[in-house]
């Protein structure tokens, strides 16, 4: 299969949320390269077309080479656009952990910081990958034979909004959808928080803190038997520093303390940027961090409240000397269950407070007065209550509106993977699913009725209102037929028409007679035909000139 008198189909490398992905040869250059097509059932849905076509001007624009590198976007005869992308060989992070184990820290070190630089450049465009896990990260070679990583797969990256451009307006994901990897996706993912103002590159830093401390224990931070327990160890969970949990690898602790900062909850308390986290991944920081502190533990940032933080500040600046403070401020502090001290603070008691004289009858009416002010400040306070309520209430609902779709996402992959089509079972399919309780399935399966059996399935489950079946039917590429002498029939069309156009109108239909051979190609046929009436012409008139 030919695309545009350009591009060689040569195999199907497997199957996304949008398209199809072959490799592919540039038929004048002879270079490989990998090529994804959309599928003909999305190609009316603009929605689908403008995140495809972000995916080209995103990894177009991201000219870095630890990302992946795109070459070409057009269109078929048909309308479906495609893109010619670098065609990377190698393994991905998740295959050569399944095969080696917990790598060298030098080497996940290495591996980490170029995902960073590719990351921190994507990000100085105003793009978030939101999506990087050890399936997107590849590891390949360079021109000096030295390994290096490659980023994949900008499909669902998110365009903030590029410097000195003013914003569109166009969003590739629905506001409240849930999108990315569970296992490696940031708590403001999980929260449905909205790109570019929710979330922004400080979520990938936070993904690639989560592969790294995968790839120095073979362990990931936080597990859990369905998607609702995951979702909750990023939310809530702690997570034990990857010296602690396999000393036997002897990981140096400092590199524990840069990993646990980088998937610190708080995003405020992560690595600000890639820069940030590519001067913490270097030997020589590392080395002259090792006394301080890189952050505060994960597992213990959630037990200290921001008033005890402020108070045990307030007393370790002054550690030799009281704090002078009123009365009323020392009678408060001593209220509370716990009081830390620092070294050298010694309390001052303060006497009990004598019993008041009876007040003269002209300040009765100051205490009238205090008491009606008294109730005003309580009027005040009672509103300010109800509007906390009414915030810690939307807040609530929010979640639980959170909760819900990731219990109905679950809900559906089960019984998804309990199809009774085999097809099914097998097929890559992608479940989304909205505030209102719709579902989306994405994806591709090979047969129509595959495509029913899932929309079907996911509309019996209980919470779903409604399917929006958006699966592609794709069948199994058939091998293209091979004429005499191991050329496909398209290759030998072409030789018949550089023939034609030298006036060796013998050999041209000598290819075409071979190429029709293939019952599939319509075009060598038409050629053929095409050939020897030029033979007949060109005989005529040298029979005339004779």
């Amino acid at each position: 299969m030919i695309l545009r008198n350009k591009y060689e189909i040569l195999a199907r490398i497997g199957v996304g949320g949008m398209g199809a992905v072959y490799k592919g040869r540039h038929i004048t250059f002879n270079e490989l390269c990998a090529i994804k097509v959309v599928n003909d059932s999305i190609a009316g849905d603009k929605n689908f077309l403008q995140r495809f076509q972000t995916e080209a001007v995103v990894t177009r624009k991201l000219r870095h080479p630890n990302a992946v590198r795109v070459d070409d976007f057009d269109y078929t005869d048909d309308g479906r656009p495609f893109i010619v992308m670098e065609l990377v060989e190698g393994r991905n992070i998740g295959e050569v952990l399944q095969n080696e184990g917990p790598l060298p820290v030098s080497r996940a070190v290495r591996i980490a910081s170029q995902v960073a630089q590719a990351l921190g450049a994507a990000h100085k465009l105003g793009f978030v990958h939101r999506d990087i896990k050890p399936g997107n990260i590849v590891l390949t070679t360079n021109d000096q034979g030295k390994e290096m990583a490659k980023v994949l797969d900008f499909g669902i990256a998110k365009l903030r909004q590029a410097p000195g451009e003013a914003q569109s307006g166009v969003t590739m994901t629905s506001t409240g959808m849930v999108v990315g990897t569970p296992l490696y996706m940031s708590p403001e993912q999980f929260m449905g928080k909205k790109a570019g103002e929710e979330i922004d590159g400080r979520t990938d830093l936070y993904s690639l803190g989560v592969v790294l401390y995968q790839m120095v224990t073979a362990r990931l931070p936080f597990e859990g038997d369905s998607l609702y327990a995951i979702m909750m160890q990023h939310i809530e969970g702690n997570v034990r520093a990857p010296d602690e949990l396999v000393p036997e690898l002897k990981i140096p602790p400092v590199l524990s303390k840069v990993i646990l900062k980088a998937i610190d909850k708080s995003r405020d308390l992560r690595f600000q940027n890639a820069d940030e986290f590519i001067a913490a991944l270097e030997p020589g920081s590392v080395e002259n961090s090792a006394s301080a502190p890189v952050g505060p533990p994960v597992r213990s940032a959630s037990r200290v409240s921001p008033v005890s933080q402020n108070r045990i500040s307030q007393l370790s600046q002054t550690p030799s000397q009281p704090p002078s403070a009123p009365s009323s401020e020392i009678s408060s502090a001593s209220s509370a269950s716990v009081i830390l001290q620092p070294p050298g603070f010694t309390p001052v008691a303060v006497p009990a407070a004598s019993t008041p004289p009876p007040l003269p009858k002209s300040a009765a009416q100051h205490v009238f007065l205090q008491q009606r002010t008294f109730k005003a400040k309580n009027i005040v306070v009672l509103v300010g209550l109800c509007l906390a309520l009414a915030v810690i209430g939307g807040a609530g609902y929010l979640k639980y509106r959170s909760i819900q779709r990731l219990r109905i996402q679950n809900a559906v992959v089960e019984t998804l993977k309990k199809a009774p089509s085999s097809a099914v079972r097998a097929a890559h399919i992608n479940v989304s699913v909205s505030d209102t309780g719709d579902v989306i399935l994405d994806g591709a399966v090979p047969t129509m009725a595959d495509s029913n059996t899932a929309a079907s399935l996911s509309a019996a489950v209980s919470g779903v209102n409604r399917v929006n079946n958006r699966l592609q039917v794709v069948p199994p590429i058939t091998q293209l037929p091979i004429a005499n002498g191991g050329e496909s029939s398209d290759a030998l069309v072409n030789k018949g028409m550089s023939s034609m156009d030298a006036g060796d109108y013998a050999t041209a239909i000598d290819y075409f007679t071979r190429a029709a051979s293939d019952p599939n190609n319509h075009r060598a046929r038409q050629m053929l035909e095409t050939a020897r009436r030029a033979q007949k012409t060109e005989e005529e008139l040298l029979k005339k000139r004779r």
